[in-house]
């Protein structure tokens, strides 16, 4: 599975009410009827990061390695907030500098 945080869009310290807001958010902008894959990805990463003791069992038991897609993620700069720079992103994916 992919890193949850990441399908969140929030960080690794992020509460439960922001959390909570992510997952709100993702599944107005993926509803199940148009893009049943997203919608589930993100009713996982929410089940898995619910609570504090959820996201502590995640931290301490899950050791599932990252995926490339997980590490380009994370390799990804951000431009704005849940944006990446595509330029710069393609660059990367190229072995540019």
């Amino acid at each position: 599975m992919s890193d949850p945080y990441l399908i969140l869009g929030v960080p690794d310290d992020a509460d439960d009410t922001a959390i909570e807001a992510a997952y709100l958010n993702g599944i107005k902008r993926y509803p199940p009827e148009r893009d049943a894959e997203r919608f589930q990805a993100l009713r996982a990463a929410y089940e898995s990061l619910r609570t504090r003791r959820d996201r502590l069992a995640h931290a301490l038991f899950d050791t599932t390695p990252p995926t490339l897609a997980d590490i380009l993620d994370r390799a990804a700069p951000v431009t704005a907030p849940g944006r990446q720079d595509p330029a710069l992103f393609a660059a990367l994916l190229r072995g540019d500098d």
